[in-house]
């Protein structure tokens, strides 16, 4: 079993929250400057910016459970091989559902009005 290393595991845990958390406050503080100024592509940007933060956490921990056998954890193989199965996926599900939550947030700036 090869690893890259344990510290890309726990960065796939914290990229994708942190780009949707980031995409909500920038957003949120955009909003105003967007409706005085009529600059709407800071907004396209910003989710933009933050869902590709986090597609690269799905690579990353995509790419750590590939190199840790693809399996899923607990499913048989010596404890270590499972721990870092348990976070490859894990990482994996919170980034593809922060992604998600990037793609839901950012869809109203393309239908709606930031004014509104």
């Amino acid at each position: 079993m090869k690893v890259l290393h344990p510290l890309l595991l726990w960065v796939g845990w914290v990229i994708g929250p942190v780009a949707w958390a980031l995409h909500l406050l920038i957003s949120y503080v955009l909003v105003t400057w967007v409706c005085e100024t009529g600059h709407h592509w800071t907004l396209h940007a910003t989710t933009l910016v933050t869902l590709v933060m986090s597609l690269i956490g799905v690579w990353l921990t995509w790419r750590q459970w590939g190199l840790a056998g693809r399996q899923w954890p607990g499913g048989g193989g010596n404890r270590s091989s499972s721990r870092i199965q348990f976070m490859a996926v894990g990482g994996l599900i919170l980034s593809v559902l922060s992604a998600l939550l990037i793609v839901a947030e950012g869809m109203p700036n393309f239908f709606l009005g930031a004014c509104l």
